[in-house]
């Protein structure tokens, strides 16, 4: 029984050697890291002078006899860190790639080092990149991973397709904040103190926002309207006039001319009757499966304007989404704070 538990004990101790050898370390402790096409991410920010990697998972097997004497290749080179990923140096940039699919990482990253993440292709739903503790500028470009912010200070830039985006900002965090997702949901906590300038949008959604921040709005944006009999541009919009028209090949250019009321009709030099419609906003397509890959569907355009020029009234199309748009100064301004989502909802917390 003793020895059962000694070579138990053994075969422990190799295992953890095994996975203790999974670890790789780059003295740097300036200039970007960058990572490209890995979903399971883990970035930490820390007092350090190394980039210190962690690849998770079990040893690759190795029972391929035809494999004996050779290493995986991939578009990023060979693995030559023995953890599955591909790194080099480039000017004042580490390179991170992997060499196989599904390869999870957890980094440490010196603070004073800036982070880029860019991925394409297909993952997982579920695939989540989480950002702590960093001081430095963060610049992500994503197609279906989400994120998650802790600690964050910034200056920091997100966009994601199908992802999304939660976080909490710090009591010093650093402008610009920009955090955009065209299908997913964007959740933010502000504290309550901060200065900050804040622009908030979503085409196709709702706003959430805490009540008691003390966020003074600006006025709301005029919005084009258009009647059967001519398009009306609310007072102070300047995009309708001068706005130049091509009929039978000749180019024509609008002029305002006032009349009673609140508005400015705007005509052309020659008769024209307009006419609009809003179209109905496209749905939205599910993210495919890594499995079976298929195109990413492209959203339908947001603005389209056509004129005809046949001896039938003229068609003026000019559509527009039915989210809201939110401009405003949080405790005076400050800081530049953009959260943006096409598709999903925004949620302001403090």
């Amino acid at each position: 029984m003793k020895k059962i538990t000694i070579v138990a004990f053994g075969l422990l101790c190799l295992v953890g050697q095994a996975f203790a050898q999974k670890e790789f370390k780059v003295a740097k402790s300036n200039g970007k890291l960058i990572i490209n096409n890995i979903s399971n991410l883990v970035v930490e920010g820390y007092d350090g002078k190394e980039i210190i990697f962690n690849a998770a998972g079990k040893p690759e097997k190795t029972d391929d006899p035809r494999a004996a004497g050779l290493s995986a290749l991939s578009n990023a080179g060979f693995d030559n860190t023995g953890i599955g990923i591909s790194i080099t140096e480039r000017e004042n940039a580490v390179v991170v790639a992997p060499i196989k699919s599904g390869v999870s990482l957890k980094v440490k990253l010196p603070q004073s080092m800036a982070l880029s993440i860019k991925t394409s292709g297909l993952a997982n739903q579920d695939s989540l990149i989480m950002l702590s503790n960093i001081k430095s500028e963060v610049d992500a470009s994503t197609q279906y991973e989400s994120f998650k912010l802790v600690n964050v200070t910034g200056p920091v830039s997100l966009k994601t397709l199908y992802g999304n985006i939660e976080g909490k900002l710090t009591n010093t965090f650093k402008g610009p904040i920009s955090l955009v997702s065209v299908y997913g949901f964007v959740d933010v906590s502000i504290p309550e103190n901060a200065k900050a300038d804040l622009s908030i949008s979503t085409q196709y959604e709702t706003l959430y926002a805490a009540k008691d921040l003390k966020l003074v709005l600006e006025e709301t944006p005029t919005k084009d309207v258009y009647n059967m009999n001519g398009l009306v541009a609310l007072t102070g919009n300047p995009r309708l006039e001068n706005l130049e028209v091509t009929v039978n090949g000749v180019k024509k250019t609008t002029s305002p001319v006032k009349v009673k009321g609140t508005g400015t009709i705007i005509t052309t030099t020659e008769t024209t009757t307009l006419s609009g419609a809003t179209p109905t906003p496209p749905t939205p397509p599910s993210a495919p499966k890594a499995e079976k890959p298929t195109p990413a569907a492209r959203p339908t355009t947001a603005r389209v304007f056509s004129y005809t020029t046949t001896n039938e009234p003229s068609a003026f199309v000019y559509g527009f989404g039915t989210g809201n748009t939110v401009n405003g100064k949080l405790n005076g301004g400050g800081e530049k704070v953009v959260l943006k989502s096409t598709y999903g909802k925004i949620y302001l917390r403090k």
